[in-house]
């Protein structure tokens, strides 16, 4: 570490010697109905410690209490730093994955937990942590050894911590805003995706144009005209089913329902050890992040993609490149003849198929629902001005939410920049009547070594 430069009054110490030595661990399982107040690391982003039962915690914990600092240790949450709040009546417990700092004479709380919480102490850490990798990944307590902790006076702590919570609750105001802009934008987007797979979006175009088109029954019936006639398969050919529309509202003139099944062929793939193919490498689609191959190539330019299982399960995704090899995390099938894949493709993120997956921590979207998706067909030509419109009105959206993201970007490098001038002692005036964080130490120990022989002299 680089020697920093010590403001008048302020004192360079080492930050391990402010870390708990030792776990005070705590076994909740002798207190089955016992309520705790539990710091994990998933809560943190609630910034609420959860409450909960004994018998409801599965691992191992360790005692903390009011105003002790936490330090998260593992990968990639380095950089979560928590206060615990004060005593509610309820014991508190913390996860083994924070380093603790007590309370210290010394030291404010919160003007620690903002030391703790620069980028430059988080990629210190991040660059020692040890383990195998990823998440796996942890800080050692000793890894703090030979940090130095930059400590002013106490008076200018409190006047530290003061500003920079003013500060930050000003760019708090400004962050909530950006995002109450996204989420606003986003359901916005939804909306007109909506309105397309409706037909409200071109209820003026469709008007202009009625009579002079294909419409979409007609589409439909030359699809499945061209299966019949296609059909490759083993057996006979059996006619696919159409869509149950008992509870579909009404489409437009022109329009007709179709289902999943009726207008594609779905291709799963299966896990097959890597290898090239023949016309050299193919880009492959990795659905929940395993590189698989399938068996034979989609050689279509136009291909719909269906997250099948794990974390990508109902995603959509379009292709309109080259040769795809899928793996066995997705479904995909290519457009037929007459549909637009963007138009396809939105009616299944409006279908919300991952809201009707299956299974448990390893959910999943089978061919059934799929194939039982009710698809609003319209004729071809409206299909492209649909998609004609939805590019129009969401570019502006897309560049506003781009915006948005770049002054949240800029919210946080400027969190940084206030805390480099706090800790560089430029934030707040010093005041020459503060006691120097040197004398306060001294003071400190001779007050230790005092109460030490006091406890010597009882024995």
């Amino acid at each position: 570490m680089a020697k920093e430069v010590l403001p008048k009054g302020w004192l360079s110490a080492n930050l391990s010697d402010f870390a708990s030595k030792s776990r005070r661990s705590v076994d909740v399982r002798k207190c089955p109905k016992q309520r705790y107040e539990l710091y994990s690391v998933p809560s943190y982003s609630d910034r609420e410690p959860e409450l909960v039962l004994g018998e409801s915690i599965g691992s191992s914990k360790q005692l903390v209490q009011p105003h002790d600092v936490l330090l998260c240790r593992i990968n990639p949450r380095i950089n979560r730093v928590w206060t615990v709040g004060e005593y509610r009546g309820i014991n508190q417990i913390a996860s083994t994955e924070w380093i603790i700092f007590p309370a210290h004479p010394l030291l404010n709380p919160q003007y620690l937990r903002y030391f703790l919480a620069r980028d430059t102490v988080r990629n210190y850490l991040a660059l020692n942590a040890s383990g195998v990798g990823g998440s796996l990944m942890r800080v050692k307590p000793s890894t703090l050894n030979g940090y130095p902790l930059l400590i002013p006076p106490l008076n200018e702590q409190r006047r530290i911590v003061e500003k920079i919570e003013a500060l930050f609750a000003e760019l708090d105001a400004g962050e909530a805003s950006l995002r109450k802009v996204q989420a606003l934008l986003t359901q916005y987007r939804q909306s007109v995706l909506e309105a397309a797979v409706t037909g409200e979006l071109t209820a003026d175009w469709r008007a202009k144009h009625k009579g002079k088109l294909e419409s979409g029954r007609a589409l439909l019936e030359r699809i499945l005209k061209t299966r019949r006639e296609n059909w490759h398969g083993r057996g006979k050919y059996k006619e696919p089913a159409p869509p149950d529309t008992t509870d579909l509202p009404n489409l437009p003139e022109g329009w007709v329902w179709a289902s999943g099944a009726q207008l594609f062929t779905w291709s799963s793939g299966s896990f097959l050890p890597k290898k090239k193919h023949a016309d050299g490498d193919i880009p492959i689609y990795g659905g929940n992040g395993i590189n698989g191959y399938h068996n034979e190539a989609l050689t279509s330019h136009e291909t719909l993609v269906v997250g099948r299982v794990g974390a990508q399960c109902g995603n959509i995704h379009i292709t309109q490149g080259p040769a795809w090899i899928t793996d066995n995390a997705i479904y995909a099938t290519t457009m037929p003849e007459g549909c637009v894949l963007p138009f396809l493709g939105i009616v299944f993120i409006c279908a919300r198929l991952g809201e009707k997956s299956k299974g448990g921590a390893q959910p999943f979207v089978n061919q059934e629902a799929l194939n039982s998706v009710p698809v609003p067909l319209p004729p071809t030509q409206e299909q492209r001005v649909l998609i004609e419109r939805i590019e129009a009105i969401t570019n502006t959206s897309m560049e506003t939410l781009k915006c948005c993201e770049t002054e949240l970007t800029r919210s946080s490098a400027l969190r940084q920049s206030i805390l480099k001038e706090a800790f560089a002692g430029r934030l707040v005036a010093q005041d020459p009547s503060d006691e120097p964080a040197s004398v306060l130490l001294e003071r400190i120990r001779g007050e230790a070594g005092r109460e030490s022989k006091k406890k010597k002299g009882a024995r």
